[in-house]
């Protein structure tokens, strides 16, 4: 299976305008950057990726999305943080020793 899609991604978010596609897209490319990071391989060298690799990137891009003008004040949903630890459990199989 394929890393999400900008319309994935959207489609995800429940997104129908295109006005946040430069900005979705944008917290993609850093989602996927995250998702490398934690699993310390390049996502570009699966022949298929793995659903929760796929889950991961979809998870924190809406993260990011969703939180980015929030203030803690105001904060009702899941934290970053919070994501990023639930995100190293699912792709705990997945990580390498080494990048």
């Amino acid at each position: 299976m394929p890393l999400p899609t900008l319309n994935d991604t959207k489609h995800f978010l429940r997104v129908d305008h295109s006005e946040d596609d430069a900005l979705i897209a944008s917290l993609l490319i850093t989602s996927k950057t995250l998702v490398e990071e934690i699993i310390r391989d390049d996502l570009d060298n699966f022949d298929i990726v793995p659903e929760p690799i796929n889950q991961a990137v979809l998870i924190l891009t809406a993260t990011l999305y969703e939180e980015r003008q929030i203030s803690k004040s105001d904060k009702t949903g899941i934290t970053l943080n919070d994501a990023l630890i639930d995100i190293k459990l699912m792709l705990f199989p997945y990580r390498k020793d080494k990048f």
